[in-house]
């Protein structure tokens, strides 16, 4: 026999065929990337100086930038909301439905765009994406643009003495509702109070929104974490999440700023932010937010599909990987399957769906709460809900992303800590049910059917309509409020030392003098209470999201990545952020105590009680945040054994390299003494 027994090369080849056929056999392959996806650009132009822009640090603050932005456009809605309730008469309800449309558009989209744009340009997409939300925030002005300020403010405009040529001398000529005065029953239905229209006009723009900033959180936190190494993506998280973190508060700040203006530009009104009839321009702030979020759309587009320093890296590194599949909806269902089986995976989604479900309450109806619960204006309310916390907020962000950069502590060490935010978190919670002013004490009486009915004896032969705007009055020692000077039984008004009074009430023991405006209510220390717990809440929690994030990205295979931040985001959606502010506009409204009417239908609530509001909306939110510390009890029972840091992965990396070695040896040596054996020992076979 004069043929070796066996051919070592052909066999290896035959090998590597083998490895080729087999799709899920772990291989070693070299990771190149064509100049193209490294270069930084658009529309064919990658001029020399936009290469220098092609960095993490330059992606970091794009990308910083755009979250700030989106994160603005979801708290000026937030801070603008009771002003629109108020402007077209919805109910808390109705409120909620609009917050919650946000999220159906999220729903609808992320996981399609996650799953596709995982194989695209992620960039451009998160780019492609974000223009349609800046639309979305031109398009939500038209119900402005088509109905105006509203009734309530020409009822305003009506008021100017007729006799004044000039706007600029414009003075008000009042017409107060006091008792069987004749105007009363006075309600013009002529224009549409109901805003079903400009209802649906936002509905849309929210669906709008929420689609086109569902890229942002799936394929830009995936492209941030493919090209950096796992040791610093940590910190780099933390910078851009405290970057995002401030856009809350700008967003407040612009909505500070709009609803001090009055929403008819023509009018000065004779009454100021603190007066219920104050209805603030809440449509300005949009036409600034879509511009901004225009240019950062245009700004992440520019960015290549790899960074080149991160390509480098790939080249020089041997890296395990699978083959790069097409998509299809069979590999779809495939990676959808693996996630599901996945447990660490399952039970930090939905510890983090209930956790946040708890804290809805807060954010979407925060400056309400303020409102009612603390007696602030709706501009105080939304400074104080966006700085609130900010700074504690974001050194919480900071420094638990430098310590977990810096020490690697353990999976089982981050999921403990989550814990005991967590469990702050709940007790927190209900101890905000104990925080709040002394309620109100508005002059009526409960009914059969569990209304508060305002009128009584006193004021029976003043025929107060229900249609009489919420313009209350104090009585003059302070102890007892009314819903108008009509429901006190005031018979006429005038001035004191400068200062309007009404006089003649029936409805006012004593003196039968009462003053505008609801009732002095001292609950300095309560608010400050309630601020120094909330920060001390918002610094603590925030310590502990870095951690679960790491958890959430490092629980699947790389290749799933994007999928499974796109499944969270839908978890959130369909259990979270639809149905939360819908249930807790349903809570809030069952606190109303005065509703305000229109042409004989419901709309908006004026009044609360406010420890009934207190107890419902607290305890709900302590109750689902308690079920979200015990799924993540579940994360603390199978965390144990997670990689997280690239160091890990490194030495599981030699260890594979090591183990195939000494396979490929042990063959190699198998084979020669075969050969060996075949030629000299004369035993082969022919």
């Amino acid at each position: 026999m004069t043929e070796k027994a066996f051919d070592l090369s052909s066999d290896e080849e035959d090998n590597r065929d083998d490895e080729e056929e087999d799709p899920t056999k772990v291989h070693v392959e070299k990771v190149e990337a064509s100049p193209n996806e490294t270069k930084c650009g658009f529309l064919g132009c990658y001029t020399p100086w936009m290469q220098k822009l092609a960095s993490k640090k330059v992606f970091l603050v794009v990308y910083g930038l755009l979250g700030m932005n989106q994160a603005a456009l979801g708290s000026y809605f937030v801070a603008t909301l009771t002003t629109f309730e108020k402007r077209f008469k919805l109910p808390s309800t109705y409120s909620g439905m609009t917050s919650s449309a946000w999220d159906v558009g999220g729903l609808m989209a992320t996981m399609v765009i996650a799953y596709y744009g995982s194989s695209g340009h992620k960039t451009r997409w998160v780019a492609y994406w974000a223009v349609l939300a800046a639309i979305s925030c031109i398009v939500r002005i038209t119900p402005h643009l088509i109905y105006g300020p509203g009734i309530d403010t020409f009822k305003t405009a009506e008021l100017l003495n007729s006799t004044q040529t000039s706007q600029s001398d414009s003075i008000y000529k009042e017409k107060d509702p006091l008792c069987m005065s004749p105007f009363l029953n006075e309600e013009n239905c002529s224009l549409n109070e109901e805003g079903t229209v400009a209802f649906a006009i936002v509905i849309a723009t929210q669906v709008l929104c929420g689609i086109g900033t569902s890229a942002y959180y799936t394929l830009g936190a995936a492209y941030l974490d493919d090209n950096v190494t796992k040791n610093k993506f940590p910190l780099l998280f933390a910078v851009a999440a405290c970057m995002r973190y401030v856009g809350p508060t700008l967003g407040y700040l612009l909505a500070s700023y709009t609803l001090k203006q009055y929403i008819n530009a023509d009018v000065t009104p004779n009454f100021g932010l603190d007066d219920s009839r104050w209805i603030g321009a809440w449509h300005l702030g949009w036409i600034p937010l879509a511009v901004v979020e225009f240019i950062m759309a245009i700004a992440m587009a520019f960015f290549p599909r790899t960074l080149p320093r991160e390509a480098i890296r790939r080249q020089n590194s041997q890296i395990y990987s699978k083959p790069k599949k097409h998509t299809s909806i069979d590999d779809f269902m495939k990676t959808v399957k693996r996630l599901f089986n996945n447990r660490i995976l399952m039970f930090n989604t939905f510890s983090t769906t209930f956790y946040i479900f708890g804290l809805m309450g807060y954010w979407i109806f925060m400056p309400k709460y303020i409102e009612t619960q603390f007696r602030k204006t709706a501009a105080d309310a939304s400074v104080i809900t966006g700085t609130v916390g900010l700074a504690c907020t974001a050194i919480g962000i900071i420094s638990s992303g430098a310590i977990v950069s810096r020490l690697k502590p353990r999976p089982k060490y981050l999921a403990f800590w989550n814990l005991v935010t967590e469990a702050v978190d709940v007790l927190g919670t209900i101890m905000f049910a104990f925080i709040g002013c002394q309620k109100d004490d508005m002059h009526g009486s409960v009914g059969l059917d569990g209304s508060w009915l305002l009128n009584s004896t006193c004021n029976s032969q003043c025929a107060c309509s229900p249609t009489i705007p919420y313009t209350p009055v104090c009585s003059e020692d302070g102890s007892q409020m009314y819903f108008s000077a009509c429901h006190a039984g005031c018979l006429e008004s005038g001035y004191i030392n400068g200062s309007k009074v009404f006089q003649n009430c029936s409805c006012v023991p004593g003196s039968g003098v009462a003053t505008p405006g609801p009732c002095p209510v001292d609950c300095a220390t309560q608010f400050y209470i309630f601020l120094a717990l909330l920060s001390f809440m918002k610094f603590l929690s925030s310590t502990g999201r870095a951690g679960n994030t790491i958890i959430q990205y490092r629980s699947v295979a790389p290749e799933d990545k994007s999928v499974s931040i796109a499944f969270t985001e839908i978890s959130l959606c369909a259990i979270t952020f639809i149905p939360s502010p819908v249930l807790f506009g349903i809570i809030i409204d069952a606190s109303c105590q005065v509703w305000g009417y229109t042409c004989g239908e419901k709309g908006n609530c004026l009044l609360y009680y406010g420890q009934d509001l207190r107890y419902s909306l607290n305890s709900t939110s302590a109750a689902f945040l308690f079920i979200g510390f015990l799924l993540d009890v579940g994360v603390f029972c199978n965390v144990d054994t997670l990689k997280i840091y690239d160091d890990e992965d490194t030495n599981q990396e030699l260890k594979e390299t090591t183990k195939q070695g000494k396979d490929k040896t042990n063959q190699i040596l198998l084979l020669d003494n075969k050969g060996l054996k075949g030629s000299n020992g004369k035993i082969s076979e022919e």
